[in-house]
């Protein structure tokens, strides 16, 4: 199915450190570029988003530097959003992407976006909403989704939560978050030399973990979990991030005895090498699911932990990954362990997840799933696999196919107009099914 052309993405980011979030912008950016279309991103003024702004300038988008939110009250937003009006008719952009950190924010963007701008508008929330969201936020939420064609999740967990917690939006699809793969998933070289910069032994097993040290991320229980391993074996424990918990957490590590077997990495702009120093990635988010962070690590072969997994998650326990129970220490601690010991498992489960997330979870498979989005958002044509209210729940979902000919496709830049998306893909698979039996994607129930 031939779709319209979005020739002009506008990007909008509304951030407050720099995350998991800004870098799908920043991959999302370049497939989309790769594809000949013309890309402007929204980056926050804040110096912590420099890095991101380089990267998008970079990829020759256009980057305009504006917080659209009311994080310097209502009187700058007000002078703001008179600038993003102005820029985004000089723009005149075919489809401007929202993307928030969870299910609030970015009403005054997609308002004026839809009305003053006349473009589609998609929001992508990152995050889940609260346990129990007030009246404010739901009336916000509602609002905000009046004024989108379409809300995005990045993973079929999170559209769960989402459904359970506020109102499900007319359009609501599920895109699952993607990366790019990289050419040499694994560089000995590299690996040695910051494992040597770190102090880590050559028989020290490095867990790690590239994560925003604040609530909500269960790092209190990676604590304790790894301070119920630590006298088992040596190894060390490796923190990438920085946030409002850094003190709490060192202050913590101190209390279990462990503080000089943990290292406090700090923000770094280039994650990429500690990745690579690292024998087992770890996450013990209570809640939210398709970190960016984890499908880097799992695409250099990094075996990776987390604390739920299944047939739509990156991590499907004993098959791309391990997984066990939210809020539960002991548990973690004891699939940790398990690694820990074992070199054969940590090295099988590091193949997996890199095979797993090559053939599904590639940011190339985000942006044809997102072109399909835009293409079909205002006439409510979108694939019903992408669509979150047209799947009852529970239901088996496609992690993923691929075509042959889809590399140089998108070089060509041929993906543009005739994207093969995971909702492309299981249509075919049930028309082959019905002729011969045969699907040649993996479908999970």
């Amino acid at each position: 199915m031939r779709r319209a052309r979005p020739r002009r993405v506008m990007l909008v980011t509304q951030s407050t450190q720099m995350g998991g979030m800004e870098m799908h912008v920043q991959y999302l950016a370049a497939e989309l570029i790769a594809r000949h279309a013309t890309v402007s991103v929204v980056v926050p003024r804040d110096r912590a988003f420099d890095e991101l702004a380089r990267r998008c300038s970079g990829l020759n988008a256009t980057v305009m530097r504006l917080d659209t939110d009311s994080r310097n009250g209502r009187r700058a937003q007000l002078f703001n959003w008179l600038r993003y009006a102005g820029w985004g008719l000089a723009q005149r952009p075919d489809v401007v992407h929202i993307h928030t950190g969870g299910a609030t924010g970015g009403l005054t963007v997609a308002a004026t976006s839809k009305w003053l701008f006349r473009a589609t508008v998609v929001r992508t929330e990152h995050d889940v909403p609260e346990e129990a969201p007030g009246i404010q936020l739901k009336v916000s939420s509602r609002l905000t989704d009046a004024c989108c064609d379409a809300v995005v999740a990045v993973s079929r967990r999170n559209a769960a939560l989402r459904r359970v917690r506020l109102r499900t939006p007319k359009n609501f699809v599920a895109v699952l978050n993607g990366v790019p793969v990289p050419s040499c998933p694994t560089d000995p070289d590299r690996r040695s030399a910051v494992r040597r910069m770190l102090g880590i032994l050559p028989d020290e097993v490095l867990v790690g973990s590239v994560v925003r040290l604040a609530e909500g991320k269960g790092l209190n229980d990676l604590l304790h979990s790894f301070a119920l391993i630590s006298s088992a074996s040596p190894h060390r424990l490796l923190l990438v991030g920085d946030g409002p918990l850094r003190a709490d957490l060192q202050s913590l590590a101190e209390s279990l005895g462990i503080a000089r077997r943990v290292i406090f990495a700090g923000q770094q702009t280039d994650p990429d090498p500690f990745f690579r120093a690292m024998d087992i990635f770890v996450l013990a988010v209570p809640e939210g699911s398709m970190s960016i962070a984890l499908l880097e690590a799992m695409a250099r072969q990094v075996p990776s932990v987390i604390t739920f997994g299944g047939p739509e998650e990156a991590v499907i326990d004993g098959v791309t990954g391990r997984t066990a129970t939210p809020r539960d220490p002991e548990a973690l601690a004891a699939v940790l362990s398990e690694l820990v010991d074992d070199p054969v498992e940590r090295s099988r489960l590091g193949l997996a997840g890199l095979a797993h997330v090559q053939a599904t979870l590639s940011a190339r498979r985000v942006a044809c799933d997102l072109l399909s989005v835009y293409g079909t958002a205002r006439s409510g044509e979108i694939p019903i696999q992408l669509q979150v209210n047209a799947l009852p729940r529970g239901s088996g979902t496609v992690l993923g196919c691929r075509r042959p000919d889809q590399d140089n496709m998108a070089a060509s830049g041929e993906l543009l107009t005739d994207c093969v998306s995971l909702g492309d893909c299981v249509a075919k698979a049930v028309g082959d099914r019905a002729e011969d039996g045969a699907v040649n994607v993996q479908v999970h129930s």
